[in-house]
């Protein structure tokens, strides 16, 4: 049986929109990103305060697939709520060339992300870039999802870690998470 209210966590660039997406699909459930409840126009993050309150509406519903790397109350409030955590535990040298390809295409195409931002080459080589942001909290990120989701959680929140991107598929067909693959 698939969890009515799953959360999806790992580092930047770790496919964590992209596996939301997918299973959502095969799934039913209602896909939320966290990043939407974060942004609002010109890359304006809201106070804090209010993103928790958008966070805990948000999750108040009765099934959803939620993805996000937010630590803190955020990361509290999804955990709680969670019947099963998939936690992308990716390498820096897995998720970065994925980091630089996203970013350069949406730079490109001008894609629209959250709130109306788009990302662009001149803001891509800035210092608040996620070119730099991503690879520079990478490993912190890594530690801090440890500590949260290790095996001896009181909760008992059932954790799947995954750690190489073609084990993941495999096991979330093997949980029903995904369509099986076609032979």
């Amino acid at each position: 049986m698939i969890p009515k209210r799953i959360a999806l966590v790992g580092p930047v660039a770790s496919g964590k929109s992209t596996l939301a997406t997918d299973i959502a699909a095969h799934s039913g459930l209602p896909h939320l990103d966290l990043d939407e409840l974060f942004w609002e126009p010109n890359w304006t993050p809201v106070d804090p305060p209010v993103f928790h309150d958008r966070v805990r509406d948000a999750l108040a519903a009765d099934t959803w697939i939620a993805d996000g790397n937010y630590g803190g109350e955020a990361a509290e409030i999804l955990l709680a709520r969670a019947e099963l955590t998939i936690w992308l535990d990716l390498p820096l040298r897995i998720c970065l060339p994925r980091l630089i390809h996203r970013s350069l295409r949406r730079a490109a195409t001008q894609q629209e992300l959250f709130a109306g931002n788009r990302e662009s080459f001149g803001h891509l080589l800035a210092r608040d870039s996620i070119l730099w942001w991503g690879p520079a909290h990478h490993h912190r990120h890594r530690r801090r999802w440890a500590t949260r989701l290790n095996p001896g959680r009181a909760d008992g929140l059932p954790v799947v870690r995954l750690d190489h991107p073609q084990a993941a598929a495999v096991r979330l067909q093997s949980l029903g998470l995904l369509a099986p693959k076609e032979a």
